[in-house]
């Protein structure tokens, strides 16, 4: 019963994440502008892994929310980084 509640809460997080993860490429490729591309990308990670965990029943799967969540922090801030230098545009 508690697993239901809680896939019902994270689909529209799900969803969201996978149109950031799938659009990212996609605006950078319309854009010109990897960084941009980057941070969305990273976002979509962020919100999946969110997803991941909260929605996650044992501990395999709470580790692989939290390593998606660092991933996507870790791609946000080097795409900051990028485009704060200017190699990112």
């Amino acid at each position: 019963m508690r697993s239901m509640e809680i896939l019902s809460g994270t689909k529209p997080l799900w969803l969201f994440a996978a149109l950031l993860l799938g659009g990212g490429p996609l605006l950078g490729a319309l854009s010109g502008s990897v960084g941009v591309a980057a941070v969305v990308f990273g976002i979509g990670a962020v919100l999946l892994g969110i997803g991941q965990f909260r929605a996650s029943e044992n501990r395999a799967g709470r580790y692989i929310g939290v390593v998606l969540v660092l991933g996507g922090v870790s791609t946000v801030v080097d795409a900051g980084i990028w485009m704060l230098s200017g190699a990112g545009i």
